[in-house]
């Protein structure tokens, strides 16, 4: 292994400075592009640019959730003022404490669900956490209790305490255009008990916004130091800073923004989320050759491909798979060694955690490389060993990834802060007036933890500037941790929205006015007044600097005058920071009029929210002040924004995004004498999908996949008649069979109708769901029902034995492809929470099916002809096509990824895998049904069927390790608890089709009675078995808990084997009812269990491939069950028969009861008895085989440990 060829291998991910110092100017351009012109990146937020500074004020716990992409956390955070005075000296720095904070991962089940299911949960977590608070804390418990919250994706806003949510794209399934604050408070209510307070939510941001809120309050006031910009490299990858309005596009500014008088509008800067890792950074990175055949092979097997590719390339869980894909690629493709041998998790997407490849480095703490891939990566063929040499590799691979992921980070960050006009362009004036110390607040894990990334970042940065101002730059760039700055900043935002909240309600709202000041003149119009009389604090002097504002009745102007009271302050507004005006940020062709009507020149027409932003710096209802840094910034405060408009046209002309995505429904507002509508915080600035929740809530909608609640019950209904056809036609099989085989004088044909049905009900169901994940459910759906109409009809129509044959075959396909899609479709449909109970309703019609199917099968056949059993069946089959065109959404299960044209899907689909799987699922059934019953164990062709599977499934397992979409994941039937699911899933059916088989035997070759009584003497188990089934849905919708059911199951499933197993003559009927119960309640039990449990644990776009894999292995379980059984009673027949028999005719009495057990009933009492013995004998073992399965069972299902419904 040499060195060299190493470092050739790895050239794609090699990086110089000055490759980085050229991206940090295309990123420059490209930030600049995206703020002018790109919809879904630099996000403005309604936070004028400010430092938080602690007063008295700022005292006191504050209730903040952060919901993250992996994790939620909830807490109370605890603010601190310092020495309690309004004056802040350069050490002074604070630092919030977090209370009771607790966190929560949130599980895949979340994330895939509908925002209902997610926000309930949400609100559950948060209820726990506020009930300690009042236990605890002494929160009160009658009061509001305003909340933080910090939320891990773009949104737009336009107050603080509203948030509208974007498309996100990153794993979850929470709809776009969703109100972040009323979906929390819905969720809250619905856990909060009576003795707890309601929540109000005060103020949202998304975390990274949040993160620089944390930073700047905890930033000391120094010289030449400056908070410039939050950074979070963790699960994910952003940055917040901020940006002056002209930088940004008209329709992303505010209506109004709080400024200073004197200060141009354009000069102003907000806080604005960059979201800076989504596709709009691509070009800079591909133009200069960042993107590797490596990053193009994750993005490309992403949710959305394309997304987020710097993401990719930086953070996150995307690193340690990037790694997994270089160093597969490494040891095939450089070292010429089968990759089959790699350990199994090396072969599973996300294998390689980022985590873990975060401390492989020499001298690591954890020990030696070689020693840490052994634990984690344990050699799973005897051919594959790690080595020191391979150990090295990764650690190479990994320190490579790192190293290109600090210059993209680096040159990023540069590239932002010359966005902001934070870097000057070099000047030797710059250089020699000093070194201003801008920091970047960062958190996040991969920059703390991952190889070296922070140093190399801080480096390379460093190196940057040195290169761009010949080693006398004017700007340092310093990166300072902040870490939990999304909670943090959640609730350092709380008194700040307070504060203008409680300024913005004072007061009665009266006319449009003007605002004037004795020395400014006149500034400009407004339309509120909350108080004639307000109090301003000087902060530059303990005694405080009175400005009185009075209302001139006789011109309608509003003019401010200052008084002196107990302070050395001289002059109108010595030592105080200018009072801030609010402007309008985009032109206006108004202006303001006198009494008389005419125009008043030289004075610009403002927002008319400018005595609100006085009100917030009052102290009236103890409203603090907040103090300009030296860089003059203010305070990180949002205001109450008040619009007006005189026309609909206007008032879209002012806010593009207000009436274009959400027409606002309007509700009682005031207006002024003109008539126009003064708008407070709580008069609705976009479409308030609050008022949309609270339809959806009455309505209660809680289902996925974008369908309403009409739509999906069409849907569901249908799906329950395809069901109820496709068991009907199976079932009526059972009872019609002799009519239709006699029909065409092949009776030793009967057995090829269920075998023929079977093999490609159960051969194509794997192959069916994978192709719904590319495609989509529709287009598979409907094809499979019209495959079953057509099928439906031959069969109706058929001429010939083997044309009969053939459509069973074709009808398979498509009853199996229909029932196996349609549980699909109903997992997309239905939260997992209620999902039991929708499984229940399945399983009525399945009862309801089988049921009418066997009583009715031979009457239709002996009254109306064997034809009409099929005929009967288009109708139905035919209105369940046309509803499902219609209402099956077209994109319906691809989670937000492009729909691939068939063609497309067949590029990626694993042909190998399903043409391997399906040969070798056909060889089995085919040798497993015949063998014994049709054809002798010993025929060639059972014998070739059983080779046949031998041969095909081995190659299977080794292709589907390296497909990329494999069609039967392996690591469903090798990790627990997938693998303990299934199998125990697939033993049960076993036992359960070897006792459905037995039974009978038992009751008419050991007690002699007819197949009429044997038939009835098991309904009541089946009636159980229905029973248990439908409650169980129910129960786990109620319980939210899965294991119950599988332990229950089971064990019902060990009595019941052995029950049977103790079975003897002479017992009363209802004794051997008695002893059927257990394994049929057991059943019940399990089956619709270990499919809501499997669901569960599964991820939501693993839900068709999961479906399919356990309905195949349910399959093989009962063709093995029967096969199985079979071979085990044959055996020990011909045994004991061999021993217990005696007498001239022996041989001619073993032939005849092996061949037909009604016979055993006229044969001599010399011979019944011996042959009655050996029946039972026979049976007994065959029941023993079914106790030690059943403990089998019971064992791979007792040590899972399983999640509660909506806590996974």
């Amino acid at each position: 292994m040499a060195t060299p060829s190493l470092d050739d291998f790895l050239q794609p991910l090699a990086i110089d400075i000055d490759n980085v110092i050229k991206l940090s100017h295309e990123m420059t351009s490209t930030f600049r592009h995206l703020s002018a012109e790109a919809s879904d990146q630099f996000l403005p937020t309604p936070i004028s640019e400010s430092v938080l500074r602690p007063t008295t004020r700022d005292q006191g716990r504050f209730l903040a959730i952060d919901i993250g992409g992996s994790n939620l956390r909830v807490g109370f955070v605890e603010l601190l003022s310092g020495d309690g005075t309004l004056e802040h000296r350069a050490e002074d720095r604070y630092q919030p404490n977090r209370l009771l904070e607790q966190s929560w991962p949130i599980q895949e089940h979340l994330k895939n669900q509908n925002s209902e299911s997610l926000f309930s949960w949400i609100g559950e977590q948060v209820a726990q956490v506020v009930r300690k608070g009042c236990e605890t804390l002494a929160v009160p418990r009658a009061a509001e209790l305003p909340m933080g919250v910090t939320f891990s994706f773009p949104m737009q806003q336009k107050s603080l305490s509203k948030a509208i949510l974007m498309p996100m794209g990153k794993g979850f399934a929470v709809t776009s255009n969703l109100d972040l604050g009323a979906h929390l408070t819905v969720g809250y209510e619905k856990h909060r008990a009576a003795d707890m307070p309601p929540i109000r939510i005060a103020a949202i941001a998304n975390d990274a916004v949040a993160t620089l809120v944390s930073f700047i309050y905890q930033f000391p006031v120094q010289a030449h130091q400056k908070a410039a910009m939050g950074l979070i490299v963790g699960t994910g990858c952003n940055a917040t800073l901020p940006l002056k309005l002209s930088t940004l596009h008209e329709s992303k500014r505010p209506a109004s923004i709080s400024i200073l008088p004197g200060q141009e509008v354009s000069d102003v800067k907000i806080a604005v989320n960059t979201e800076w890792s989504i596709r709009g950074t691509t070009p800079p990175l591909r133009k200069l050759g960042f993107i590797s055949r490596w990053d193009t092979e994750l993005d490309q097997a992403g949710e959305i491909p394309g997304f987020q590719p710097l993401e990719y390339m930086t953070a996150g869980r995307y690193l340690g798979e990037l790694a997994r894909l270089i160093f597969i690629d490494y040891y095939g493709a450089v070292l010429g060694l089968p990759i089959s041998l790699l350990p199994n998790k090396l072969h599973q997407r996300f294998g390689l955690p980022t985590t873990f490849i975060s401390h492989l480095r020499p001298k690591s703490t954890r020990g030696p490389m070689l020693q840490q891939l052994e634990r984690e990566f344990a050699p799973e063929d005897a051919l594959f060993r790690w080595t020191a040499e391979l150990a090295n590799v990764l650690y190479r691979i990994a320190k490579a990834i790192e190293v290109r992921a600090a210059g993209i980070i680096a040159a990023s960050t540069v590239g932002l802060l010359r966005c902001a006009e934070e870097i000057p362009q070099p000047n030797a004036e710059q250089a020699r007036a000093g070194q201003t110390v801008l920091s970047v607040g960062y958190t996040g894990g991969c920059i703390q933890h991952f190889q070296d990334y922070l140093g190399d970042t801080q480096g390379l940065i460093d190196e940057i500037l040195d290169r761009e101002f010949n080693a006398q730059a004017p700007i340092k760039v310093v990166l300072t941790p902040c870490h939990d700055g999304g909670i943090t900043g959640a609730g350092i935002l709380v008194p700040a929205a307070l504060a203008n909240r409680k300024a913005g309600e004072r007061g009665p709202k009266i006319g449009r006015m003007r605002f004037v000041t004795e020395t400014e003149g006149v500034i400009g119009d407004f339309t509120d007044i909350a108080n004639s009389n307000l109090i301003s604090v000087c902060p530059a002097s303990p005694a405080k600097l009175f400005h009185q504002i009075k209302l001139i009745k006789g011109r309608q102007e509003l003019a401010m005058t200052t008084e002196r009271a107990d302070t050395a302050c001289s002059g109108p507004m010595s030592g105080a920071e200018p009072i801030p005006t609010s402007s309008r940020t985009r032109p206006s062709r108004r202006r303001s009029r006198d009494d008389d009507g005419s125009a008043s020149s030289g004075s610009e027409d403002i927002d008319p929210n400018q005595l609100d932003m006085l009100l917030s710096r009052s102290v009236q209802s103890s409203a603090a002040f907040l103090e300009p840094e030296s860089f003059q910034h203010s305070m990180l405060r949002n205001t109450r924004v008040h619009s007006r408009s005189r026309s609909r046209r206007r008032d879209a002309t002012l806010s593009p995004y207000r009436g274009r995505r959400h027409p606002s429904t309007p509700r009682a507002v005031a207006k002024t004498s003109e008539g126009e509508v003064i708008s407070d915080e709580e008069t609705p600035l976009l479409l308030d999908p609050a008022e949309d929740l609270d339809k959806n809530s009455k309505s209660k909608n809680p289902y996925l996949g974008g369908v309403s609640v009409t739509r999906f019950w069409l849907l569901f209904i249908q799906i329950n008649a395809s069901y109820f056809i496709a068991c009907f036609d199976s079932t009526i099989m059972a009872s019609s069979h002799p009519v239709i085989t006699s029909y065409f004088g092949s009776s030793n044909s009967a057995s090829w109708l269920s075998t023929a049905f079977l093999l490609t009900s159960t051969s194509f169901q794997p192959i069916l769901g994978g192709l719904s994940d590319a495609v989509g459910r529709k287009g598979p759906y409907v094809f499979t029902i019209v495959v079953f109409l057509f099928a439906t009809v031959w069969c109706a129509l058929a001429q010939s034995m083997t044309s009969f044959i053939i459509a069973r075959a074709v009808c398979g396909f498509g009853a199996g492809g229909l029932m196996a899609l349609g549980s699909i479709i109903v997992s997309d449909t239905v939260p997992i929470e209620i999902r039991g109970a929708f499984q229940s309703y399945v399983n009525m019609t399945y009862g309801f099916a089988s049921m009418l199917g066997a009583a009715l099968g031979g009457a239709m056949a002996d009254y109306l002809g064997w034809r009409w059993e099929f005929g009967i069946q288009v109708p139905i089959i035919v209105l369940c096509l046309i509803v499902a065109v219609f209402v099956v959404p077209s994109d319906l299960g691809l989670d937000g990824k492009k729909k691939q044209t068939v063609r497309e899907a067949m590029r990626t689909f694993d042909f190998k895998g399903s043409i391997l799987l399906s040969s070798s699922v056909t060889s089995l059934i085919l040798g497993l049904n015949l063998g014994g019953n049709v054809l002798p164990w010993s025929h060639p062709f059972v014998i070739a069927s059983l080779m046949g599977f031998a041969i095909f499934f081995p190659p299977f397992l080794y292709v589907e390790t390296r497909a990329v979409k494999p069609i039967m994941p392996l690591h469903l039937i090798l990790k627990s608890p997938y693998m303990n699911l299934i199998f125990s899933n697939h033993i049960a059916a076993l036992i359960s089709n070897a006792i459905l088989f037995n039974v009978p035997l038992f009751f008419q070759g050991v007690l002699l009675t007819t197949a009429t009584t044997s038939g009835f003497r098991l309904v009541v188990s089946s009636g159980v078995a229905s029973a248990c089934g439908t409650a169980t849905g129910f129960l786990i919708s109620y319980t939210r808990r899965l294991k119950w059911p599988l332990v229950l199951g089971t064990t019902l499933g060990v009595i019941g084997a052995v029950s049977l197993t103790s079975m003897q003559r002479g017992w009363p009927t209802a004794l051997y009812i008695l002893c059927l119960i257990p394994g049929s309640a057991g059943s019940g039990f399990q089956f619709p269990g270990t499919f809501m449990a499997l669901l569960t644990v599964s991820e939501q776009r693993e839900q068709a491939v999961v479906t399919s894999t356990l309905i195949l292995w349910r399959s093989l379980g009962q063709v093995l069950g029967v096969a199985c059984s079979s071979l085990v009673v044959q055996n020990a027949l011909w045994y004991y028969l061999d021993e217990l028999v005696t007498g001239p005719k022996k041989e001619e009495v073993v032939a005849l009861v092996r061949k037909s057990v009604e016979a055993i009933r006229d044969l001599p009492v010399e011979y019944r008895e011996p042959v009655v013995q050996s029946y039972e004998a026979a049976l007994r073992i065959t029941f023993l085989c079914c106790t030690a399965l059943a403990v089998v069972g019971f064992l791979l299902v007792l040590p899972m440990r399983l999640p509660r419904l909506g806590t996974k």
